[in-house]
């Protein structure tokens, strides 16, 4: 959905980035800047349900202080969570080379989640004080 009003701004404007060959690569380049709160938020109400992928390659692009930063940082409402991607052929969400990867309400995944401020933007609150 993000994508269709990206790509409709760009259009009604008759114009998108230089180097973007067609309309639809340019919204993919909108949609790479655009904060992940406003992704979230143009979808409509807050997270509820954030499922943090533990596989292999996500485990390795630090998913366990991921879990922690967003169990730490959720405000009242919101379950964080370890992901069951048991009935997946890989047993992660399939988006490997972008984690850590979380997904979010059991809709869509949201790729390289990593540190206390990507974590708050997520979440919609404030960022953890610098220790």
């Amino acid at each position: 959905m993000a994508a269709f009003i990206a790509l409709a701004v760009l259009c009604s404007l008759n114009a998108w980035p230089a180097g973007a060959a067609t309309p639809a690569a340019a919204a993919s380049r909108v949609l790479a800047r655009t904060p992940r709160a406003y992704i979230i938020a143009a979808e409509g109400d807050p997270p509820h349900l954030l499922e943090v992928c533990r596989g292999r390659h996500c485990s390795k692009r630090g998913s366990a202080k991921t879990l922690t930063l967003l169990q730490e940082l959720a405000p009242e409402g919101v379950s964080v969570v370890e992901a069951d991607c048991s009935d997946t052929e890989h047993g992660c969400f399939d988006e490997c080379t972008m984690g850590p990867n979380v997904r979010v309400d059991s809709k869509r995944i949201v790729n390289g989640v990593k540190g206390g401020a990507a974590c708050a933007e997520l979440l919609g609150v404030a960022p953890p004080e610098a220790s």
